[in-house]
């Protein structure tokens, strides 16, 4: 299989990379949760969910922005809530299989 090379990323991109890393980080921290990261992912565990007050499922806690990011909307702590997997899907009309 042929490896392909990754473009490097400009130091504006970088810049605003680890910008929205340190949102995430206080979203999280917002929330209860504790935010983990390895250089290349980043997640929050634990927590409870802003908009239901529950603990989140096996899923964790998902940064949510209102309007959406691709209607123009940025992560930040006035735009953004930590919502649970439930709560993520519903948001964005997804409906959830029930499996009882």
């Amino acid at each position: 299989m042929k490896k392909t090379r990754l473009r490097p990323i400009s130091k504006k991109r970088e810049q605003e990379f680890a910008a929205e890393i340190e949102i995430r980080r206080q979203l999280c921290e917002r929330a209860g949760g504790l935010f983990v990261t390895d250089g290349r992912f980043c997640r929050c565990i634990g927590g409870k969910c802003e908009e239901c007050g529950q603990p989140p499922d096996w899923r964790g806690l998902h940064p949510h922005e209102e309007p959406f990011r691709s209607h123009g909307g940025k992560v930040s702590l006035k735009e953004s809530k930590m919502l649970c997997g439930r709560c993520h899907s519903a948001k964005h009309g997804i409906k959830e299989v029930a499996l009882d």
